[in-house]
């Protein structure tokens, strides 16, 4: 027995497109695993294409939601634990070299994560 799968169940073409010369709009209907059916658009040079990229832009939405769910807050929680332990290592040797360099780590590390969100964001 065949596994179950979302599938495009129909794709028809729309028109040219009036920004993009040799680009078409297709209409791709799509039954999802449990018998849902809703209709996206889709554009490319040819249905094919249309549908490779429909699939790619889908693929990159999930790999954000998992980055943005699951790997950012991992990543935020363990730079916290280092800076905490860089700042007790500093004090429990009385050398603050260390704190200082978990303070410019720290915060180079969260310029750069301003930068990038601020970026992905516009």
């Amino acid at each position: 027995m065949a596994k179950q799968r979302r599938r495009a169940i129909e794709a028809k073409l729309i028109e040219e497109s009036k920004t993009s010369p040799g680009y078409f709009k297709y209409q791709v209907t799509i039954r999802e695993i449990d018998g849902k059916v809703h209709t996206i658009p889709a554009y490319g040079y040819d249905m094919q294409d249309a549908i490779k990229r429909l699939i790619r832009i889908e693929r990159n939405d999930k790999i954000t939601e998992v980055y943005n769910k699951k790997i950012e807050p991992i990543t935020i929680f363990g730079l916290g634990i280092g800076w905490v332990g860089c700042v007790l290592t500093s004090a429990l040797l009385n050398n603050y070299q260390y704190a200082y360099w978990a303070v410019i780590s720290i915060f180079s590390i969260l310029s750069l994560y301003i930068i990038i969100r601020f970026i992905r964001g516009l």
